[in-house]
């Protein structure tokens, strides 16, 4: 009986406060920058890089009294990627989806955000013989935005780790690789809330 009451309660509560939630929608454009490290099989060692590149993103999600926010986050890319193991340097794709928990300020027009990365991957294109392709993408990720009429520009940080590394095509290496891709990405965007 009591949990009965608890259960109502809950309900009560959401359903006074619906006209003050709803869902939201937030498409935008993003311009990614990102420093990365691998230790590859012998002969090539440990390496640095980085990616670079536009790409899209794309929020969906659920606001309270506009001011706090749930969603899904998803991110499509294009990026270069180098690294300097056989001095790689190709096109990439890159894909990522996470959540985010957020609020913000409607009358100041600032946004804060924290989640996590649940997968994803970076799938750069063949380089000097050598073909890899990294998935598994995990890892935090902050933002901070400031919304100007309808309108929010953005700044976003990710600590990615990829949980594998899958060789397509092994060019000089002569081992698998163990050791997991790691990518400190920071992202600049223009986004687009919209409340539906």
């Amino acid at each position: 009986m009591r949990n009965l009451s608890i259960l109502l309660l809950v309900f009560g509560f959401f359903v006074s406060t619906h006209a003050y939630a709803g869902f939201y929608i937030e498409p935008g454009i993003t311009y990614e920058k990102g420093d990365n490290e691998l230790e590859w099989p012998t002969p090539l060692g440990d390496s640095t890089g980085n990616t670079k590149g536009l790409g899209a993103n794309l929020k969906l999600g659920f606001h309270y009294e506009s001011a706090f926010f749930v969603g899904l986050d998803g991110a499509y890319s294009q990026p270069k990627f180098e690294n300097s193991a056989s001095d790689y340097d190709a096109d990439a794709k890159s894909t990522l989806y996470g959540m985010i928990l957020g609020g913000q300020m409607p009358h100041i027009g600032l946004r804060i955000w924290g989640g996590y990365i649940f997968g994803g991957e970076l799938d750069p294109d063949e380089s000097g013989g050598l073909d890899v392709k990294f998935t598994g993408a995990k890892g935090p990720k902050v933002g901070l935005g400031f919304k100007i009429f309808m309108v929010s520009l953005n700044v976003e940080y990710m600590d990615l780790e990829y949980d594998d590394t899958n060789i397509e095509k092994a060019g000089p290496l002569s081992g698998e690789i163990d050791n997991k891709l790691k990518n400190k990405l920071g992202v600049v965007s223009i986004s687009l809330p919209l409340t539906l």
